[in-house]
């Protein structure tokens, strides 16, 4: 990888966020095993998370709880990630752990941290409205296997096709295949992502991107939601629950 810029001093906030991100995901831990345990044996949820059932195929695995889930596939690994915990405005922010205690962090349905990793992202989201052209801004903070940070800035654009039928996990959509294409800055290199959303409602069941610039690629898709109806009917009411990506065109 080309790293003309070793990234700026990491702002107190930043560290901050990420300290209590990991004390965050630290104890939905806890809680959620101690939650899970019913007279000293672990519930379907709990042998998820302490890593129970491996081996068996992760679709099978989320037909049978009663869980939101995820299956997600990264460093030539796959696994079933289960939601445990949801917060931020409207639950935007979800975080979603696997057997062995790696963690995800969704921000609207798209990736924005990782930990548990070897190496980690620690944070990655958009800023700056569109432009005419379309164009707005990327921004990923990630930490290498060295244990050294960096940070980078991309401009990018985004372009939807119209919604095509795509097989999930645990069902059959419609859905709209975007791209987004990235052009980083300070490594002056160039990436691209697929998402695939819902029309209407928008909302993401799945994924294909790098983390960061020459990063590893993680792909994802939705078995067992999180949202509900409910949630769209009150978000329709109000403003987009995804300001930050530019319409199809």
């Amino acid at each position: 990888m080309r790293r003309d810029k070793r990234c700026k001093r990491v702002p107190t906030q930043g560290r901050r966020k990420a300290v209590l991100l990991r004390l965050l995901l630290l104890g939905s831990l806890v809680t959620g095993l101690t939650a899970c345990a019913k007279g000293g044996q672990l519930t379907p949820m709990g042998a998820t998370l302490m890593g129970g059932r491996q081996g068996e195929d992760p679709a099978a695995q989320a037909k049978a709880l009663p869980y939101a889930t995820l299956v997600a596939h990264l460093q030539g690994n796959e696994a079933l990630l289960v939601m445990a915990h949801r917060t931020g405005e409207r639950g935007r922010d979800t975080y979603w752990q696997a057997g062995d205690r790696a963690t995800l962090h969704l921000r609207d349905g798209m990736p924005a941290s990782t930990a548990g990793f070897e190496a980690t992202l620690l944070g990655r989201w958009h800023s700056a409205e569109p432009g005419p052209t379309g164009q707005y801004r990327v921004h990923a903070h990630w930490r290498d296997a060295d244990g050294q940070e960096w940070q980078d800035e991309a401009v990018a654009s985004l372009t939807c096709d119209a919604a095509q039928p795509l097989e999930l996990p645990l069902t059959r959509l419609s859905l709209e295949r975007c791209t987004e294409r990235l052009d980083w800055v300070g490594s002056d290199t160039h990436s691209r992502g697929t998402f695939w959303r819902e029309p209407g409602s928008e909302r993401i069941w799945g994924g294909d991107m790098a983390l960061w610039p020459h990063g590893p690629r993680l792909r994802w898709q939705v078995a067992r939601p999180w949202w509900s109806d409910a949630e769209d009917t009150e978000r329709d009411a109000g403003q987009s629950s995804r300001p930050d990506i530019v319409p199809s065109s």
